[in-house]
């Protein structure tokens, strides 16, 4: 048999079946590239202007849209629609296209299509596209849907399941997607208010809300501000209101607006589409409720839309539920049925008509204190000047004073603080003819009120002394008449309108501060209070020279290494002088740097005046305050490591103020006179400058050191060490009060330190005197040293004596440091008991 020619035969059927079974399954997806809704190939979801969901049983709906316009819901009903919603259905729809599927069959009826229980049609212009959707599956992937559509009405496809997702209520379930999709409901807008002008209502233009026959109606003013429409004539409404007013109370318009703004549906089941009248009645939404609440709420953009607030729709606040939250039945005007919405605590919102009180502003200034730039109490003229971090606040008015010039932060912001601070109003009076007078304090403020000063121009010439150009006019404050515990202040704003506030009195809480503040003592400042109490500072340690002159009178240098005991620089008298005592200062004698020092640290770390006295006072009041020709006292520290224009610092103390604990006194650069504590130059009238590191010596120059005393415990008779160094540098006894004494080097080079450490407590006037009221001649107490160097076998002498105090704790001191007529000097006893106690002191 020939099987050559049936094999043919075979094959070719094969390839052919093939070829048509690829076709089945591939061909139309080729020719459906572009998407399912061929009709529609690349349109953009914006020009999509219908939605049309089907079933073929009712139960249909509509969206529509004109141009831009967002959707709204058309069919069964007219409602607004959930603009994000609709959106994303019309954008997945055009996305979709077909995929691959095993279980993919040429036949409708085998994947629910015939008929399909939903179709969604798509219209843009003249054109339009159905999707038939038939079973849905759930798998890796996420599963599909099987759809036909009416480019192709016979041919099944499958398309992602994700494709018609914002159809779907959300579950995994498989089987019809009629069954699983949702209902006109889920796609209305849930929110009850537009939704821009949710959270604290910065898109609202205006509310009214009515209730039991009275209305309060807002609105916004042109600088961003609320105002009171109804009732009328009650000015400004505080934007912010109470923080800490509970739930259900609306004390600023913020809080109002945010409650209202939040209401919104959760779920399609809040939408109640027809309810019955006795459903309106239980709602408290029926027409004739005189507890039914009107709520009318404009845009910016002039949208407006009323709304009627009824019962609450839930006994006690759900899980998780925010304090104050609830359900409200809310029915809108051009909205079928009624809304469950949830929201913030209406509960106090017909309170809030029958006494919109809590409302009012009660700030003295809307607006924040970081934008006010300039301040006017009185005669006083305060503008801030500057950028950021450099702005500072100034004085101005007052040239013969030295104006522009810096003024205190701290007094500038105790007066912006208790200005801003929030609700200090406690009532607004009916005019008042006698509540305010001429002489009542004003206070003018400026916020963003003066033009910032640009950078100057290339050789343009700026006068810093310029004040700041006005650009918008201020709020005046003027505070009159007490009233009770309130005192009446009349503000005039900008734009002239004029409120009359009760403000506390006695004394105001400011956020921030320890201490309630007295309104009164504040705006009543003068100049004074406002001067910048910062002196000119400057750092110990670059101080080069010191210069007293009046009460006391001296002239010190700074020198590198002049006094060994300061561990640095010394300091040397430039000229002759004369101290408190009577002591004598040459010139090129050492002073002592701690002593110094003493006077310097004082002066350097004194920052702020105590009070200031006189801005500009004249040559008459100057001699007054003991700083004119008849200056107390001028001390000036030149400085040195410093700029060519910052070389000295100079201080001038006058006359003691009242109560004697405080000097009158000026530094150079400014005019005022002020007080400091008159510590200050009293330290300087009383110092005594004399080196007290007189015993200062250098140990390794030391050859000998001879040593009497011990007379205690030889009967009053002293005895004597002689120490010397030999040859070889090492220390030996060249006599002893015993015998074979082994100097320990260690405890002799401890004592030349000790000595050489040495500080007079206090210099005497006294010599020794032949009574020896100083016990240098008690042979029990003596104390005798004497030490040598190759260059002098008398470098330095002196002999301890009696206790210079009651308690022992000082002992009399003779030297040959100290001049022949005054060579007696007070040091610590302490310092040497061990070595008076015994001459084993030295020894190994």
């Amino acid at each position: 048999m020939n099987f050559r020619l049936p094999a043919v035969l075979f094959g070719t059927i094969l390839v052919l079946g093939a070829v048509l079974l690829i076709f089945s399954l591939t061909g139309e997806e080729k020719e459906t590239a572009t998407g399912v809704a061929e009709e529609l190939a690349g349109t953009k979801p914006d020009q999509v202007d219908a939605v049309e969901v089907a079933r073929p049983g009712g139960g249909g709906f509509k969206f529509v849209r004109d141009g831009k316009a967002p959707w709204r819901v058309a069919e069964p009903y007219a409602a607004k629609a959930d603009q994000a919603a609709v959106g994303q259905l019309v954008a997945a729809l055009l996305q979709a296209k077909p995929v691959a599927h095993p279980e993919l069959k040429n036949n409708p009826a085998a994947h629910g299509l015939q008929p399909a229980g939903l179709s969604v049609t798509l219209r843009a212009g003249g054109k339009a596209s159905t999707v038939n959707l038939g079973d849905l599956t759930f798998g890796e992937g996420g599963g599909v849907v099987f759809v036909t559509t009416s480019a192709r009405p016979t041919r099944p496809m499958a398309i992602p399941r994700s494709a018609v997702e914002p159809l779907l209520r959300g579950s995994a379930a498989v089987g019809p997607a009629a069954d699983q999709a949702k209902g006109v409901a889920d796609f209305r807008a849930k929110t009850v208010f537009p939704a821009d002008a949710r959270g604290a209502g910065d898109d609202v233009a205006a509310v009214t809300v009515a209730a039991k026959g009275k209305t309060l109606s807002l609105a916004r003013s042109a600088a961003g501000g609320w105002t009171f429409v109804s009732p009328p004539d009650w000015g400004a409404a505080d934007p912010s209101g109470d923080a800490a007013a509970p739930p259900g109370t609306f004390t600023g318009v913020s809080r109002l607006l945010g409650t209202l703004t939040s209401l919104q549906a959760q779920t399609a089941a809040d939408f109640v589409d027809n309810p019955s009248p006795q459903d309106l009645e239980k709602y408290g939404l029926n027409d004739g409720n005189p507890n039914r609440v009107k709520v009318e709420l404009r845009t910016k953009e002039g949208e407006t839309t009323t709304a009627y607030v009824g019962n609450k729709a839930d006994a006690a606040p759900a899980a998780g539920a925010l304090p104050g939250s609830g359900k409200w039945w809310v029915k809108v005007d051009g909205q079928p049925g009624v809304v469950r919405a949830t929201g913030g605590d209406l509960a106090g919102l017909a309170a809030v008509v029958e006494n919109p009180d809590p409302l009012r502003d009660r700030n003295l200034l809307a607006f924040d204190k970081s934008r006010v730039d300039g301040l006017d109490l009185g005669p006083v003229k305060l503008r801030r000047v500057g950028f950021g971090a450099a702005a500072q606040w100034k004085l101005y008015g007052n040239p013969a004073a030295g104006d522009p010039q810096p003024a205190a932060p701290a007094e500038v912001n105790r007066v912006l603080d208790l200005l801003t601070e929030r609700r200090t109003v406690t009532g607004f009076p009916k005019g008042d003819p006698g509540a305010f007078g001429p002489a009542d304090p004003v206070v003018k403020v400026w916020a963003d009120g003066f033009e910032p000063a640009a950078p100057p121009k290339k050789d343009e010439k700026v006068d810093p002394k310029a004040e700041p150009k006005e650009k918008a006019g201020p709020v005046t404050l003027t505070f009159g008449r007490k009233q009770g515990d309130a005192v009446n202040v009349r503000r005039v704003s900008a734009d002239g309108k004029t409120t009359d506030y009760l403000l506390v009195s006695d004394r105001v809480k400011v956020e921030g501060t320890k201490d309630p503040v007295d309104p009164m003592a504040v705006v009543t400042k003068t100049r004074l209070d406002f001067l910048d109490r910062d002196l000119k500072r400057f750092t110990a340690s670059t101080v080069g020279k010191l210069v007293v002159q009046g009460a006391a009178t001296y002239d010190l240098d700074r020198a590198e290494g002049a006094d060994p005991s300061a561990g640095g620089p010394g300091w040397k008298f430039a000229q002759d002088a004369k101290g408190p005592l009577g002591q004598a200062y040459k010139a090129g004698d050492l002073a002592d740097t701690p002593t110094v020092q003493g006077l310097l640290d004082p002066l350097a770390t004194t920052f702020m005046v105590t009070r200031f006295v006189d801005e500009a006072p004249t040559p008459q009041k100057l001699d007054e305050y003991g700083l004119g020709s008849n200056v107390r006292m001028r001390v000036t520290v030149g400085l040195r490591e410093t700029g060519p224009d910052d070389k000295e610092r100079v201080f001038e103390f006058g006359a003691d103020a009242p109560g004697g604990a405080e000097v009158y006194a000026r530094q150079k650069g400014r005019q005022a006179v002020f007080t400091l504590p008159k510590s200050l130059p009293d330290q300087f009238t009383g110092a005594d400058l004399r080196n007290k590191s007189i015993f200062r010596i250098d140990p390794a120059a030391v050859t000998s050191v001879t040593v009497t005393g011990w007379g205690a415990p030889f009967g009053g008779t002293p005895g004597k060490l002689v120490l010397r160094k030999n040859k070889s540098g090492v220390w030996e006894a060249a006599e002893s009060v015993t015998k074979g004494y082994a100097v320990d080097p260690v405890k002799v080079a401890g004592f030349l330190s000790l000595v050489s450490n040495t500080r007079v407590r206090a210099f005497t006037a006294d010599r020794q005197e032949p009574g020896d009221r100083h016990k240098f001649n008690d042979g029990k107490v003596l104390f005798d040293v004497l030490i040598g160097t190759a260059a002098d076998t008398h470098a330095l002498y002196f002999r301890l004596g009696g206790p210079a105090d009651p308690g022992g704790s000082e002992a009399y001191a003779l030297t040959n440091r100290l001049p022949a007529d005054r060579n007696i000097c007070v040091v610590d006893a302490a310092l040497f008991r061990a070595y008076r106690d015994a001459p084993g002191a030295f020894a190994k």
